[in-house]
């Protein structure tokens, strides 16, 4: 048996959520047990892949598919592939599937987005990902989901007689190990402190600064915070970890107008192997997305041992579970109430740290591999 597997976006430089989780499947398959001698991996991909991505296994190989122009990759180049030289089964873990492809096509939907926050995108990113998303509930022979929420937002979204039940599955997430309660006496943190001008306490959030990721009442809490002083809780700055979003200048306003903006620190992108630092050093870990699919750092905000703020009505409390503080991510107020609990009260915050450390057993790369690499080679 050939697998295919579309490995571009895992081989970007700068991951965020959907490349992240193409690179982490990718290499947690390399390494399952279910038949692999009886299967080879092909990766295709726009240029050599690099890093961890390019160590393959015997029974894996890459496939650089060269394509000059830097857009429509996927429908000429890997379609093209796809006309001469298909795979048996073609997995798509983090973008959208060649018009040009096997029968046996699976496709990871992360959300659909696109159709809550269409302001997000521009027009052709909205109808083709909407678009995208619509055909593989349909058509396409499976598709894979992060979360039951996003299985129940797919078929919202087919408004039609389609029975797609028995071809959608949920596969949970995994998550990064680097993301692990660290020893402060053997972990180096005021230096990765000193780094991005940060003193404890802080609190912090990942994501886009962006409409979609609420960030501008994250600020807004921080603020109201911050101004009173009958909370005793005042000494602590925010971090905002992320690249500018759709919305931004609405996130940039009520920075700069805050009264506070010299203790509201945005880095952009930060390294990698900095994050888990960041998110054991953090006092809090606030994320009210106004949408998500799965919501990948709150697990890994739980694994570190960081008490977890986020939202109610979405998929995150698929991934939180009982460990999390969930609020109206539209209420300010609520989001401020709930990081005063969690800095304020040490018995809700030891019993929330607990919680999390036990929720993050359910969820591993290596199960999702596992699980994946199941739903490839079965026929149902």
């Amino acid at each position: 048996m050939r697998i295919g597997i579309d490995a571009s976006r895992a081989n970007h430089e700068q991951k965020t959520g959907v490349e992240n989780y193409a690179f982490h499947l990718i290499q947690s398959l390399k390494h399952s047990s279910t038949q692999q001698d009886k299967i080879e991996f092909v990766l295709y991909t726009d240029k050599t892949l690099h890093g961890e991505l390019a160590e393959l296994p015997e029974n894996w190989t890459q496939k650089v598919l060269k394509w000059p122009p830097k857009r429509l990759w996927t429908q000429l180049r890997l379609s093209w592939e796809m006309l001469f030289h298909a795979p048996d089964v073609l997995f798509i873990p983090a973008h959208v599937f060649p018009i040009i492809h096997p029968q046996k096509t699976v496709m990871m939907v992360h959300d659909v987005a696109a159709l809550k926050f269409s302001k997000s995108y521009n027009w052709f990113e909205r109808w083709y990902s909407t678009w995208s998303a619509k055909y593989a509930a349909k058509k396409l022979w499976k598709v894979v989901t992060p979360s039951q929420f996003t299985k129940d937002e797919l078929e919202k979204l087919v408004i039609s007689n389609w029975k797609l039940g028995d071809r959608i599955f949920v596969v949970k997430h995994g998550y990064d190990k680097r993301f692990k309660m660290l020893d402060e006496y053997e972990t180096n943190i005021k230096q990765i402190l000193d780094k991005y001008s940060l003193k404890k306490p802080f609190i912090m959030t990942i994501g886009r600064l962006e409409e979609k990721k609420n960030t501008r009442r994250i600020v807004e809490a921080f603020n109201k915070i911050k101004s009173q002083s009958q909370f005793l809780i005042t000494n602590f700055q925010l971090l905002l970890i992320g690249k500018q979003g759709y919305g931004y200048e609405a996130v940039k306003h009520a920075i700069d107008n805050s009264s506070y903006k010299n203790e509201i620190i945005t880095p952009g992108w930060v390294d990698e192997k900095d994050l888990p630092i960041l998110m054991n050093a953090a006092e809090v870990f606030v994320f009210p997305s106004l949408y998500e699919g799965f919501g990948l750092p709150v697990l890994e905000a739980m694994a570190c041992g960081t008490p977890v703020v986020t939202s109610r009505g979405t998929s995150l409390e698929e991934v939180g579970g009982e460990a999390c503080i969930y609020v109206d991510p539209e209420n300010v107020e609520e989001i401020v109430g709930a990081i005063i609990e969690l800095l304020g009260n040490g018995e809700r915050r030891t019993g929330n740290v607990q919680k999390g450390l036990d929720r993050v057993k359910d969820f591993s790369w290596e199960t999702a591999a596992q699980e994946t690499l199941d739903i490839l080679i079965h026929e149902t």
